[in-house]
């Protein structure tokens, strides 16, 4: 008898039996990473298990509500218009009162003209109240309309007799309409 009829081929028993524990491996690998990686705790806190008693649920689109952007609100999409005060700083006799119909003639709402209380400023210049994104947004879009004006710079004076003067124009030589 020959003893070597009897038995079978090992080596690809071996490779077989070694491919496969590569894969069981892999599977392994892959189970413990799918639980253990990132965003696991999202997406097993959102969907739970139905339980045997209870009928698995339709899916659902879950919106979150999120909260309206505030840029809106800093970045205006059209024009934006602020009531304007026309002062005069030369002693040109009815320099604020030509500048302002200028500008009511392009849109500008100019809801008073008279003398200024600062002499100290070179060229028409536009001033806004500081901390007001709105008249400072206004004060930008007078100035690339007028390019006469420079500006916008922060109001550093009070305008007497007006509470609420808006954006300020003070009306120099340099801006003759």
């Amino acid at each position: 008898m020959d003893v070597h009829t009897d038995e079978v081929p090992r080596g690809p028993r071996r490779g077989v039996q070694g491919l496969l524990a590569v894969v069981v491996l892999a599977l392994v690998v892959l189970g413990v990473w799918s639980f253990t990686g990132p965003g696991t705790a999202e997406t097993s806190a959102q969907t739970p298990l139905p339980t045997a008693s209870e009928p698995a649920p339709a899916v659902a689109t879950v919106q979150e509500s999120v909260p309206p952007a505030e840029v809106a609100a800093e970045t205006p999409v059209g024009p934006v218009f602020a009531p304007v005060t026309v002062l005069n700083s030369t002693s040109i006799t009815g320099l604020a009162a030509d500048v302002g119909e200028q500008f009511s003639a392009s849109g500008w709402e100019v809801i008073g003209t008279a003398g200024s209380p600062v002499s100290d400023v070179a060229t028409t210049t536009v001033y806004y109240s500081e901390g007001d994104t709105v008249q400072q947004q206004a004060a930008a879009q007078l100035v690339e309309q007028f390019p006469d004006v420079t500006g916008p710079v922060a109001r550093y004076f009070e305008v007497p007799g007006v509470a609420e003067p808006g954006l300020v124009v003070v009306a120099t030589g340099n801006c003759r309409p």
